[in-house]
């Protein structure tokens, strides 16, 4: 799944922001780089839940990573 197929599976950008009271433009520009706000996960995964679509992957979005350890590092 993209961030566009789970947009479009949701009723399109404009609905979605509707939803997650945002600007249009703001859901498409995200749409189209590929990657969401981490804020927007659960919300997300309430409307595919209420649409039954499946729930996107964390990968969709921009967490924040964990830089390895010294020792994860050296294994």
């Amino acid at each position: 799944m993209t961030t566009r197929t789970l947009i479009q599976a949701l009723g399109g950008y404009r609905a979605v922001a509707m939803r997650l009271n945002k600007k249009p433009t703001t859901v498409h520009t995200h749409m189209q780089e590929g990657v969401m706000p981490a804020a927007w996960y659960d919300a997300l995964c309430k409307m595919a839940r209420e649409q039954q679509v499946d729930e996107p992957s964390r990968a969709l979005f921009s967490f924040l990573k964990v830089t390895p350890t010294q020792k994860e590092d050296a294994a």
